[in-house]
C-alpha cells in the first residue's frame, strides 16, 4: 500500500512540477528552466540527505558508470514536457506521458531488462492499452 501512496504522489508531483516548468519555461526558456529545475531538485535532495543523516551515497563508486548520468535524461524529460505543455495543454501532455512510460516499461519488462521474468501480456492488457490511447486521441481531438 505504501508504494501506490508514493505512486500516486509521485504523479501528483510530476503534475505540479510540469505546470510549474512550463510557466518558468515562458519567462526564461526551457532549457533554462531545466536547469533551474534540475538545480533546485538537487539542492532540497541534498538538504534531505543531510538531515536525514543517510550516508549512503558514499557508495557512489558502485555505481556503474551509465547509471550515474541518468539524472542528465532529466533535463531532456523537462524541455519535452515544457514543450509539449506548450503545445498540447496539460491534460494531453501528462496523459500522453503516462502512455508512453507504460508502454516504454512494458518493452522493458517483456525484454527481461529488469530480471529473469519475461513479461506476458495478454488480451486484456493490449486492450487496456488501446482504449488509453483512445482516451489520448479523444482529449486531443
Amino acid at each position: 500500500m505504501k508504494g501506490i501512496i508514493f505512486a500516486v504522489l509521485g504523479g501528483v508531483f510530476i503534475t505540479l512540477q510540469s505546470t510549474a516548468n512550463a510557466a518558468i519555461g515562458d519567462l526564461i526558456g526551457s532549457w533554462q528552466a531545466a536547469a533551474l529545475t534540475q538545480g533546485t531538485g538537487f539542492a532540497a535532495a541534498m538538504l534531505i540527505v543531510w538531515i536525514t543523516g543517510d550516508r549512503s551515497w558514499r557508495r557512489l563508486n558502485q555505481v556503474k558508470l551509465h547509471y550515474r548520468f541518468g539524472g542528465a535524461l532529466a533535463a531532456f524529460i523537462i524541455f519535452s514536457s515544457i514543450t509539449a505543455f506548450h503545445r498540447n495543454g496539460a491534460a494531453v501532455t501528462v496523459s500522453a506521458m503516462l502512455i508512453s512510460q507504460i508502454l516504454a516499461t512494458l518493452g522493458m519488462e517483456k525484454a527481461g531488462w529488469f530480471g529473469d521474468r519475461v513479461l506476458r501480456l495478454r488480451a486484456p492488457q493490449w486492450i487496456g492499452i488501446m482504449l488509453m490511447i483512445t482516451g489520448i486521441l479523444c482529449l486531443s481531438f
